[in-house]
């Protein structure tokens, strides 16, 4: 059973996509250099979240900031599950291979 987050505000769309795309806060912080309480902050809506910065999150998290703002409806049912299965594969490898086998699916 698959967990459902919230995303009604800034902060559950930036956890909810962080998790689908497989990242924890550590990762996510270091990446953008800031302190994982500084993504905290961010997730639970602690902090207004500066234009830039915002803009980083997304290029780091693979959306767009319309989408982090709500001005963007999420992605259908099937796409969302198929990035929950990817992520819960931790070896990169094996993402690769499935994304490879499904890139090739397309050109059947």
């Amino acid at each position: 059973m698959k967990n459902i987050i919230n995303e009604e505000t800034l902060g559950q769309r930036i956890k909810a996509v962080r998790i689908r795309k497989g990242y924890t806060q550590e990762e996510l912080a270091e990446v953008m250099h800031i302190p994982k309480s500084t993504v905290s902050a961010y997730e639970n809506d602690k902090v207004d979240i500066k234009g830039s910065v915002l803009v980083e999150l997304a290029e780091h998290l693979d959306t767009t900031p319309n989408y982090l703002l709500g001005c963007e409806n999420s992605k259908n049912d099937f796409v969302t599950e198929a990035e929950i299965i990817l992520s819960q594969i931790k070896d990169k490898k094996i993402q690769e291979v499935l994304l490879t086998q499904i890139r090739a699916l397309i050109d059947v």
